[in-house]
């Protein structure tokens, strides 16, 4: 017997459905953390059989790189309309800034992040789950980059840069994450201060000086 194709209207019955899941998850990870949540919880949040949450991310570990990826996601197009929309002289201050206030705004993010790494360094399963969302992070943060940089290079502010911006983003990305846990490890931890410090450094590397940076 052949299997019976989906209808548009299923396909996006099913796509709701997993959004209403990973919406659920994501409150009640925030709410409860990632080892007192259970399936059964997420599934009563979501409104949803508990075998749906089965069927569509195969278990727990896997529904957290899910939830994970829709919140970057989503802050990540918040980041790209903001650096599109912004002179280029303060775009990459206003992307710092965004970042840095991200970690107290969004904490239980970067909490669920690192549970995330743990679950990847110890579950062969997720491990692949893991690797691609750091990758898909890098390039995220390497798209911003390449715009900032780009509107920098029209503006005149810089030369055409001579690195590539993945690369810089993958350090970029152990500094974000880095910091972060420092601030949630060690809540008087002078974020903004580090963050100041960051952008300076990146202006030198950049090549724009004060003048042009305050012009």
């Amino acid at each position: 017997m052949s299997k019976q194709k989906s209808t548009p209207e299923q396909s996006e019955e099913h796509q709701k459905t997993r959004e209403r899941i990973i919406a659920a998850a994501s409150k009640v990870l925030a709410e409860k953390g990632y080892d007192a949540t259970t399936l059964r919880e997420i599934s009563r949040e979501a409104q949803a059989a508990p075998g749906l949450v089965h069927y569509y991310f195969g278990g727990k570990d896997e529904l957290l790189v899910e939830v994970l990826q829709a919140a970057g996601q989503r802050f990540h197009h918040r980041m790209e309309h903001l650096v599109e929309h912004l002179p280029a002289d303060r775009s990459l201050d206003a992307y710092l800034k965004r970042l840095y206030e991200r970690v107290d705004q969004e904490p239980d993010v970067y909490r669920l992040r690192y549970e995330s790494f743990s679950l990847g360094l110890h579950n062969s399963l997720i491990q692949p789950k893991v690797r691609e969302r750091l990758a898909e992070r890098r390039n995220e943060i390497g798209s911003v980059l390449t715009t900032i940089l780009e509107n920098m290079e029209r503006a005149e502010y810089i030369k055409p840069p001579s690195f590539d911006p993945t690369t810089l983003a993958a350090l970029l990305l152990s500094l974000f994450d880095g910091l972060a846990l420092q601030k949630i490890m060690e809540p008087d931890f002078d974020l903004e201060a580090a963050y100041q410090l960051l952008a300076q450094i990146l202006n030198c590397f950049f090549g724009i000086t004060d003048e042009e940076h305050t012009a």
